[in-house]
């Protein structure tokens, strides 16, 4: 599915993205929290490569079943502010399961907390229930056949783990 933004959409989520003066060391959204059956534009941060000397090639994201795939709308990458040709987002359908895949040339991201940070727009269609947790589990693909599997569960409390966690990215409904 292709969308053309106008440049102010892109705008905004630069100043957006821009505005996070928090370093993390996960793949997180900004937002992380959004609106139940709205239709929001998120952004999700990666922002570090598998190992010092490898790049990143690819980002799967599962949606969670509740998230209807056909609106699923791919918006763009940026690093730097810029715009990051040969990227593209396509669904992908595997047994029941879908996922939003990510991939183009390898780049390097980081250090974390870095304007070098990938940036992945799209949007979706968020469930009605306000108040839930929604888990994208999610692969990050590396050069020499590296990856970094986010799947850990997130503590209870929604606090952040260990640093040298790699938790799930969660968007919560409100």
């Amino acid at each position: 599915m292709k969308t053309k933004l106008p440049k102010v959409m892109i705008l905004a989520t630069v100043l957006t993205v821009a505005s996070i003066t928090t370093a993390s060391a996960h793949i997180e959204f900004e937002p992380n929290v959004v609106l139940a059956n709205a239709h929001p534009s998120i952004s999700l941060l990666v922002p570090h490569d598998c190992s010092a000397k490898s790049k990143t090639t690819e980002v799967k994201l599962q949606l969670p079943s509740n998230v209807d795939p056909m609106f699923v709308m791919h918006v763009n990458v940026l690093q730097n502010g810029k715009l990051v040709k040969g990227w593209k987002g396509t669904l992908v359908k595997s047994g029941d399961k879908n996922y939003y895949d990510v991939k183009g040339p390898a780049i390097k991201t980081g250090p974390i907390g870095s304007k070098n940070n990938l940036i992945i727009n799209f949007m979706l269609s968020t469930p009605k229930t306000k108040g839930k947790s929604l888990a994208f589990p999610t692969v990050q693909y590396c050069t020499n056949g590296e990856k970094v599997n986010w799947l850990q569960p997130r503590p209870i409390d929604g606090s952040d783990p260990a640093e040298s966690a790699t938790p799930i990215p969660t968007l919560k409904l409100k």
